[in-house]
This record gives C-alpha cells, structure tokens and sequence, in this order.
C-alpha cells in the first residue's frame, strides 16, 4: 500500500486583495529538495536544489532563506527600493554569494546548486525574478502566459543556476500588471512539465477568492503532476488578486 506524503500549505493575504497559498509534496524521494517560504504579504520565495547535487536541499534552502534575508535588509535602503528590478538583482547576488561561499566548508566542496525564483507584489503590480528552471505563469482571461525563460540547453542541463559560479548571475526579471482575477503561478519544473494548459486552464477557471479554494487548486495541481508520473519534491504557489469589497 502506497501512504500519501504529507502536504504543507501556507497561505496568506497580501495587500488586502490578493491571496497566496503555497504546497509542497515531498514525493518518492526522501530528502525534500525544494524551498518554499514568503514575508508578511510582500515576498515570496520557491528555491529547487538541483537533484544530481549532493546537497541540493542544503542549496536550496541556503538560497531561499537568504533571498528572504536580502529582501528584508536590502529594501530599506531607498536607492533599491525605488528601482525593484535592482533590488532583485541584488537579492540574487547576495543568495548565489552565500550558497557559493557555502562550498569552502568541509563536506560540501563537491558543490552546491539550485535554482531560484522571487516574487515582490506590490498594489498594483508585481515583480518577479528566476535562475534556472523554476516557471513563472500568469492567467488572464483564460489566456496563459509564460514569463520567464527556463536556462536549460538542448540536453537537459542548467546553464543558469545559483552556485555555479561566484559572480556574474543575472536573473531574469519581469514586471507585470496584476489585474483583478489576475492568477500567477510559481512552481517547480517538477510541477510544470508534468501539467498541460488545458489541466492548467481548467484549474485556474475554478479558483475561488478565498484561502481555502486557492489552496485547494494548488494541492490538485500537485496531485495531478504526480499522477502524470512526477516523482520528488513537487512545490507550487499560487497569487491571485480578488476585487476589493466597496
């Protein structure tokens, strides 16, 4: 008989109209490589150890608590603050930084790697920035945009991620508009690869304005990846901005 690994949803308003649910599954494999965590209602982190890496859950949550970290500290200086797009590139930096300096230890100099996104929402808009495979998806009447590249080449590999090299990584970074009913989705190459975009579509059609039916959405969309034949640390998280009450 097969148990169902436990999930853990996290959810939490922000800006007072929008929601954020959060799920991660921990699959077949028995060390959980994904991170997934946010800040109040203004930040949100997913991180995906890279699975051929030893330490690929040391990695991720490193990076992840780091970018948590960095956003904390960084945004008050006015001068990044003003410019976001700075601001996660800095944030980017300093997670790759401390994930490569976390090599010179004893017991990790065969490496560390993993891959990285980071979402900053804000009243109007959201910024969003990502190394490596992790997608960024939006929904918007019925439409479903990619927004970010995924940094593999023909063969599978990452030619992007944080701890491949001490300096010079770039996130990719978007800006875009989030409209009421506006659904964007951040999940792990584990999640999306397995989902087509009418499973996706027909999820996202549903999804209710409260905590419980965002939730719920996530946790199908795990379910169903795994069912596709997924297997690992599956995380994804959901934001969807509702319309205010008058």
């Amino acid at each position: 008989m097969k148990f169902t690994d436990p999930i853990t949803v996290q959810m939490r308003k922000v800006n007072n109209s929008v929601v954020v649910a959060g799920t991660q599954l921990t699959g077949e494999g028995r060390i959980r490589r994904d991170y997934f965590d946010s800040f109040q209602d203004e930040c949100v982190v997913v991180a995906d150890g890279v699975s051929d890496a030893l330490h690929g859950d040391v990695a991720a949550k490193l990076a992840g608590e780091t970018a948590l970290w960095g956003y904390k500290h960084i945004r008050q200086r006015p001068f990044y603050w003003a410019d976001k797009r700075l601001l996660l590139r800095r944030i980017f930096r300093s997670s790759n930084l401390t994930v490569w300096q976390k090599r010179r230890e004893k017991g990790f100099e065969t490496g560390l790697t993993t891959t990285l996104a980071v979402i900053i929402v804000g009243g109007q808009k959201f910024w969003a920035g990502t190394a490596g495979d992790i997608r960024i998806l939006l929904y918007r009447e019925s439409l479903i945009d990619i927004l970010t590249p995924t940094d593999v080449d023909p063969n599978g590999k990452l030619t992007r991620a944080l701890g491949l090299k001490r300096l010079g990584l770039i996130p990719h970074v978007v800006v875009e508009k989030m409209l009421p009913r506006d659904i964007v989705l951040v999940a792990t190459s584990g999640v999306v690869d397995y989902l087509d975009e009418e499973q996706l579509r027909v999820t996202f059609e549903v999804v209710g304005d409260t905590q419980e039916s965002i939730a719920n959405a996530v946790v199908h969309l795990l379910r169903t990846a795994e069912e596709n034949g997924s297997r690992g640390s599956l995380t994804a998280c959901i934001l969807k901005r509702i319309r205010r009450e008058p």
